[in-house]
């Protein structure tokens, strides 16, 4: 593809990306909670609150950035792969690029197994999966294949003089005349036999391709800026080319995968990941505070003296030695930092607002009328408790990305092979006389993101400020 076309399709994504973001999701959102029984309206309150956030320019515009990024993030195996998004050849017909996209969306059910295009299926020769970069480029120009054809029959002719001449040299050496008449030996003729049958099988290819037998459709971006071909017996594997890349300028890392490849798919996994640890610990977090601070008495005392003794464990320390035992996974490094870090903060101050809050009238009201407490630590307490909740997510999904990608830098984070920003700069910094790049990047790409993400939280704070509307006791 051209840069015009490349240009136009980003921009399509973009524009798409942020659609979804801004109009899909909200409406999708709403729908659900209709459906589950939720009313979905927003209170006046809340109306103000939001409408102060849209204000604050910064805030908003670093908003719409960040959540723009991390949706389209969600589908960057559709433009961000060395797999094709469609593959035909003659009746078979494959998604393998779709069905890596529903295996992260859908990680408990195998897409992958039944998508992947055989060689021997798609006019090839084994049972590999097809390279995709080199069957695109043999359908965008099915000349590729004669003239690779032209050079196996050129190497058996050198190949012959070649090996003749050594003959020669042999005879003349035991004092006989070599006759060149003579014939081969019959290893050779089947060497020979055997690159002719290659030859022959890409001459028909090409006629198959340049009558439209087959077709292909990649994505915008390779995953991998180096790869071995697949390709038929008998031709000698070689290093491929990126093909059409954004930004080839970024160039790969040491395991040749595409710099910027590496620092998308490490965008969302970080991002994930981020989101994930927050929102679980939140999650724990806001329920035991809640308890503690609506029931008091040694309820509190003794889950205090329990998360003050618990808060001492160096969490930092106890991931790395359980990380040079044993090598986490996604799901089970979150589940470490939730349960050794992530809800003990908010802990305290959910804690204080349900002391403040269980005094207040309405909630003696409540009593009074014959609610339980759950109802009333989760219907009316919890909502004017809210504020430092959502005021403090924001810093918390800075901390947690910056835990993975120190993690990741002193390499006791996520397994080897895991997109990281961790692992790039850990390549970089042992390289750093001749790799400056692989530092400099991942350092703009986790500036930018937790700049954007520090702007939403202070746009947050202020439009959440208790001080600016009086709220209904």
């Amino acid at each position: 593809m051209t840069t015009a076309i490349h240009v136009v399709i980003l921009l399509a994504i973009l524009a798409a990306g942020y659609l979804l973001t801004m109009k899909g999701i909200p409406w999708l959102f709403v729908r659900l909670g209709r459906l589950v029984g939720f009313k979905m309206k927003v209170t006046p309150l809340t109306q103000r609150r939001i409408q102060r956030f849209t204000a604050i320019k910064r805030g908003y515009w670093s908003f719409v950035l960040i959540c723009t990024a991390f949706v389209l993030s969600l589908f960057l195996e559709l433009y961000v792969n060395n797999k094709a998004l469609y593959i035909r050849y003659g009746d078979n017909t494959k998604y393998p690029a779709v069905a890596d996209w529903l295996d992260t969306v859908l990680p408990f059910v195998d897409f992958t197994e039944g998508a992947r295009a055989v060689a021997d299926q798609f006019g090839l020769q084994g049972k590999g999966e097809v390279n995709y970069r080199s069957f695109a480029r043999w359908v965008h120009d099915p000349a590729t294949l004669g003239r690779k054809a032209d050079e196996i029959e050129a190497e058996i002719v050198e190949d012959q003089k070649e090996f003749r001449e050594t003959l020669a040299d042999a005879a003349k050496k035991k004092g006989a005349v070599y006759d060149p008449t003579t014939p081969l030996p019959g290893w050779k003729l089947r060497q020979y036999e055997a690159q002719r049958t290659d030859a022959g099988r890409y001459r028909s290819l090409e006629k198959k391709f340049a009558h439209g037998k087959a077709s292909i459709l990649m994505p915008l971006h390779p995953y991998s800026a180096s790869e071995q071909l697949l390709e038929l017996p008998g031709a000698p594997p070689h290093r491929a080319l990126s093909g059409n890349p954004i930004l080839p300028i970024l160039g790969t890392d040491f395991e040749g995968k595409d710099v910027l490849a590496q620092l998308l798919y490490a965008f969302r996994l970080s991002f994930a990941f981020a989101i994930l640890v927050a929102f679980t610990g939140y999650a724990i977090g806001i329920s035991v505070g809640a308890i503690m601070g609506y029931y008091g008495g040694w309820i509190d005392i003794l889950v205090q003296r329990f998360i003050e003794v618990w808060s001492s464990i160096p969490f930092l320390f106890t991931l790395m030695i359980l990380g040079s035992i044993y090598r986490p996974g996604f799901f089970v490094l979150a589940a470490l930092l939730v349960a050794l870090r992530a809800w003990i903060g908010i802990t305290y101050t959910i804690r204080g607002e349900y002391y403040r809050e269980k005094a207040r009238d309405y909630v003696q009201a409540a009593r009074v009328l014959g609610a339980r407490d759950p109802k009333i630590m989760s219907r009316h307490i919890f909502p004017n408790a809210l504020v430092p909740v959502v005021t403090f997510m924001p810093f918390q999904i800075v901390a947690f990305i910056g835990a993975l990608v120190s993690l990741d830098f002193l390499g006791f984070g996520l397994p080897p092979g895991t997109p990281s920003w961790g692992r790039l700069l850990q390549q970089g910094a042992d390289n750093i006389a001749n790799y400056p790049e692989l530092v400099l990047f991942p350092i703009l790409a986790l500036a930018v993101t937790l700049f954007c993400v520090v702007m939403v939280g202070e746009a947050v704070r202020e439009a959440f400020d208790p001080k600016l509307y009086s709220r209904l006791r």
